[in-house]
């Protein structure tokens, strides 16, 4: 696995992880994260938090963004949005998904709520399969 980083002011989109050997079909792109401007270890934590729960899920193409959510009495908060870019359906590419975290705060809380996500993508995908 390799990871290609920038400057903490990020606003191009990097990889985050690269496809090693058998796990060809996911490709993280981590488009935005500004919490590493404001906490460093959170920022990287987070990160690491979607490319282990994401790495083998089948996913194709994945676009990651935070959102930074300040607030002097509640300190610092965050949303993620994961999605598959637009495709077109039947291109043998695995159904388009997109998830959007609840307001968080710690690096736990959203591991927690990412797999609780992937859960029912999966539940929802193995719905299909049983149906064709």
């Amino acid at each position: 696995m390799a990871l290609a980083t920038q400057d903490t002011g990020r606003s191009r989109a990097r990889l985050a992880a690269l496809p090693g050997p058998g796990h060809l079909s996911t490709r993280i792109e981590i488009v935005e994260n500004p919490i590493t401007g404001h906490d460093a270890r959170l920022g990287a934590e987070v990160e690491e938090a979607v490319e282990r729960a994401l790495h083998d899920e089948n996913l194709g193409l994945v676009q990651v963004r935070f959102r930074v959510c300040q607030d002097e009495s509640d300190g610092l908060r965050f949303i993620c949005k994961v999605e598959n870019p637009p495709r077109v359906e039947g291109d043998g590419n695995p159904p388009p998904w997109r998830w959007w975290s609840p307001l968080l705060e710690t690096a736990e809380g959203f591991r927690e709520s990412l797999e609780e996500g992937l859960t029912i993508r999966r539940q929802r995908l193995a719905m299909v399969t049983t149906r064709g």
